[in-house]
């Protein structure tokens, strides 16, 4: 089963240029669903059926932040035959995870970055991250999808759901609103076309854009 590298920063915030949300972990809980205007539970549920779980995957959730979709993940398997890791840069998103999570012996969240994964090639049979890439710098997105690719096994199933490119007024609305609000330069790339760039370029066996919600939220499915 994928472990934690020995050696790893116990704040590895610190340590990269992206965004990192400590300062949220106590209300991220209660903000995230008025962000997504109460859609956040059906992504999560989407997410977790294009992975097409059997039951005793090796499972990563990169930028997991609290948890919430890694536990959701983990009731879904085998206690005894799967593991779940969810892994953020932000030390005080995996303290809430491992409190939500404690009672699953088949979940393990631990602090590290997208782009230094500190587990083995092909470690993991699937991954999934959800709103995490509009975080991150464009040269960041593409080292996390390298590592997402080096970490997750030949053939294996990766979901990505995160700001896109606006498909309508409405979406160009909310997507250029969250840029002003939060003057994130990182969610203006996505708006413009950056992250998908970056997942094309990757260099993934294939690339799906299998939905579109909002006008600005998609989702994607790679195969390694």
């Amino acid at each position: 089963m994928p472990a934690k590298a020995q050696g790893q920063d116990s704040n590895p915030a610190r340590l990269t240029t992206g965004r990192t949300l400590d300062h949220a972990a106590p209300v991220y809980d209660l903000l995230a669903p008025l962000m997504t205007f109460g859609l956040e539970r059906g992504y999560r549920r989407r997410a977790r059926n294009l992975l097409q779980l059997q039951g005793d995957e090796q499972v990563l959730d990169v930028g997991c932040g609290t948890g919430t979709l890694s536990r959701e993940i983990a009731w879904d398997l085998d206690p005894q035959r799967s593991k779940v890791v969810g892994v953020d840069a932000a030390a005080a998103m995996i303290e809430v995870a491992r409190r939500k999570g404690s009672a699953l012996v088949n979940l393990q969240f631990d602090a590290a970055l997208a782009e230094q994964l500190p587990y083995d090639d092909h470690a993991f049979d699937c991954a999934v991250s959800t709103f995490f890439f509009h975080h991150i710098e464009f040269a960041l997105k593409q080292r996390a999808l390298a590592e997402l690719r080096r970490t997750v096994k030949p053939g294996g199933r990766i979901v990505i759901v995160d700001v896109d490119v606006p498909s309508n007024p409405f979406g160009a609305l909310c997507a250029w609103s969250g840029y002003l609000l939060f003057r994130q330069e990182e969610i203006r790339e996505n708006i413009r076309g950056r992250l998908r760039q970056a997942i094309y370029g990757a260099g993934f066996a294939s690339v799906q854009l299998v939905s579109r919600h909002s006008g600005y939220i998609s989702i994607f499915l790679l195969h390694n």
